[in-house]
C-alpha cells in the first residue's frame, strides 16, 4: 500500500526535482504518477480524445514538469495499464479501474496534486542557493 506521505514525497521528487527525465521505470513511481493524473480527471465523465490530450498536457506542465514525455505516450500508458478505458472507435475515454491495481491510502484521493506541487515548487524557490565552500 502506498501511504499519503510516500505519494506526496515521490510525486514531488519524481515529477519536479532534477529534470528533465523520461517517465520513470520503477513501477511504484509510475503508479504514483498515474494516480496523480487520475486525480486531475473527473471520473464521472467521458472525455473526447482532444479533451484527454489537453488534460494530459496540463498535468505534465503543472504537476510533473521534470518528466519529458508527450501526451500520446501518457495516454497509451494509462490505457495499457487499465487506468483509462477507450471506446472501440477511440473517440471517448473514461477513468478505468484496473484489476489488481496498486492500493493507495484513502487520504490520497483528497490530494490536490496541482496545489501540492505548486507549494513544493515555492519551497524550492525560497530555498537559499548553495554557495561555494567558505573561504579559509
Amino acid at each position: 500500500m502506498i501511504s499519503l506521505d510516500e505519494f506526496l514525497d515521490r510525486l514531488c521528487r519524481v515529477g519536479v526535482d532534477k529534470g528533465p527525465r523520461g517517465f520513470p521505470r520503477r513501477r511504484r513511481d509510475r503508479q504514483i504518477l498515474m494516480k496523480s493524473i487520475l486525480l486531475t480527471l473527473d471520473s464521472a465523465r467521458a472525455y473526447t480524445e482532444p479533451e484527454i490530450n489537453e488534460q494530459l498536457v496540463a498535468w505534465n506542465r503543472r504537476v510533473a514538469p521534470a518528466i519529458q514525455t508527450d501526451h500520446v505516450t501518457l495516454r497509451r500508458l494509462l490505457v495499457d495499464w487499465g487506468h483509462l478505458e477507450r471506446t472501440a472507435d477511440g473517440r471517448s475515454y473514461r477513468v478505468g479501474f484496473p484489476p489488481g491495481g496498486v492500493l493507495f491510502e484513502l487520504e490520497v484521493e483528497d490530494v490536490d496534486v496541482c496545489a501540492t506541487v505548486a507549494a513544493y515548487q515555492e519551497v524550492l524557490r525560497r530555498r537559499p542557493r548553495r554557495q561555494g565552500p567558505p573561504e579559509p
